[in-house]
């Protein structure tokens, strides 16, 4: 396992070209791999995919981990899987609604298989897929043209269990972290754990309106207590639970700490904005970007939480 995190010591820089994309899979355990996406936004030139990826092989067949922006990424991601294994894809798992994670969906129903993700993440994309998939054809122009909303036909509420061959793989729900439908896929036989948006690794993660902080550290602690030897982020490279509680935990605690005293001394949401100190974390890519921008969702979630 220590080997396959020391891989990722190096500089990631898949190969992209204009007219196709040439994605590159790494194990993170023996049949299990990962594809790192760009740690920057969507945009044109990284054809959306600025997340991960996973598979694993199974006896059985390959379960797929997020099927990417579109149709275009989900053809790259299956390219990738023939060069490693003969056997067919015959599961998907979502590990939330965000378009990265399930926009490749049709694609992959296509081949036949049976796509899973939590129940509150479907709903979640029932009601934003449209306007997600509006948005990427803008951003994504001929790259998303074959793209289709196509939604998970198996729902997981808190745990569900697919025994594979010989494999297990777990799904799950912690409750509302960065969503209110994230999940984790567990493989307890080869301590890897896929975290998703749980964890983010290299850059600075996102609070976003639909998620919640306080249950999210929640949802942390009970994913490090699996005790996984390689956690995989939804962005960033694998790492383990030291290094996923430095990027994420840590982080999320000193903000709902800071905050917190914020409110409680009647700070304004300007102020508490301009005056906490997150310069700890400013080696992570898209600092200047989130940074602010966290402490603002945070307050508001606080302000919520206290009425």
């Amino acid at each position: 396992m220590r080997s396959c995190l020391a891989a990722f010591a190096l500089v990631f820089s898949p190969a992209l070209y204009a007219a196709e994309i040439a994605l590159d899979a790494t194990p993170v355990g023996k049949d299990v791999y990962v594809v790192v996406g760009d740690l920057g936004g969507q945009t044109y030139e990284n054809h959306g995919l600025n997340n991960n990826l996973g598979f694993v092989v199974t006896s059985a067949g390959v379960v797929v981990i997020n099927t990417g922006p579109g149709t275009h990424v989900a053809e790259a991601l299956h390219d990738v899987i023939r060069r490693t294994t003969t056997k067919p894809v015959k599961w998907v798992v979502n590990v939330n609604s965000q378009n990265h994670y399930w926009h490749g969906n049709d694609y992959f129903r296509r081949q036949g298989a049976t796509i899973y993700a939590q129940r509150e993440a479907v709903r979640v994309m029932r009601e934003m897929g449209p306007s997600q998939l509006a948005s990427n054809r803008e951003l994504l122009k001929e790259k998303a043209a074959n793209t289709q909303l196509a939604y998970p036909d198996a729902l997981v509420d808190e745990r569900e269990v697919l025994r594979l061959g010989g494999t297990e793989v777990h799904l799950l729900h912690f409750g509302p972290a960065h969503t209110p439908g994230d999940l984790v896929v567990w493989l307890p036989q080869k301590r890897v754990a896929f975290a998703g948006d749980l964890v983010y690794t290299d850059r600075l993660l996102a609070v976003i309106a639909i998620g919640n902080t306080g249950s999210w550290v929640t949802a942390l602690d009970r994913l490090f207590a699996l005790d996984p030897a390689v956690i995989v982020p939804g962005h960033g490279r694998p790492t383990d639970v030291a290094g996923a509680g430095r990027a994420t935990r840590d982080y999320l605690v000193h903000l709902r700490e800071e905050v917190t005293k914020a409110i409680d001394a009647g700070e304004t949401l300007q102020d508490t904005v301009d005056r906490v100190d997150q310069s700890r974390f400013r080696h992570l890519a898209n600092f200047d970007l989130l940074a602010r921008r966290n402490i603002n969702q945070i307050y508001l979630e606080l302000e919520r939480e206290a009425f």
